[in-house]
């Protein structure tokens, strides 16, 4: 069994693959042969994800962008970080790095901008499969 801080650990170490194959394709032009070995490392990541999840999070990218925030004190919005299920919370991390937030939570244009960027990531990566495929 698992300890919760091996499950994080892996979690961490996932995600982390997957930004940084993320931020090397978002390098290419799609068409390009370099992108192949990351789509390859990225379809690796999503058969590990099927095969042996560390965490399962069935909510759609819509449905993560409803997560309750709220009100901070110093006139923003939040997200607390309980209220971001698993893989997504590890994801964000990873993705925003050491960023400014406050003791109860990320900021949730923070959040929100994630999202939003998650799935033109999703499209880029498309569109290079889709250029690989044609040639």
């Amino acid at each position: 069994m698992y300890s919760f801080g091996t499950i994080m650990n892996e979690n961490w170490q996932r995600e982390r693959e997957r930004r940084q194959a993320i931020w090397q394709l978002a390098e290419l032009q799609p068409g390009d042969r370099a992108a192949k070995t990351i789509l390859e490392r990225l379809d690796n990541l999503e058969r590990l994800d099927r095969e042996h999840p560390i965490s399962v999070c069935n909510l759609s990218l819509e449905q993560l962008s409803e997560l309750p925030k709220e009100p901070h004190v110093i006139g923003c919005w939040i997200i607390r970080d309980a209220n971001i299920p698993e893989p997504w919370r590890t994801r964000f991390t990873v993705a925003l790095g050491p960023a400014a937030r406050v003791a109860q939570g990320f900021y949730w244009q923070d959040w929100a901008d994630f999202l939003q960027a998650w799935e033109r990531d999703l499209g880029h990566a498309e569109q290079h499969r889709r250029e690989l495929d044609d040639h």
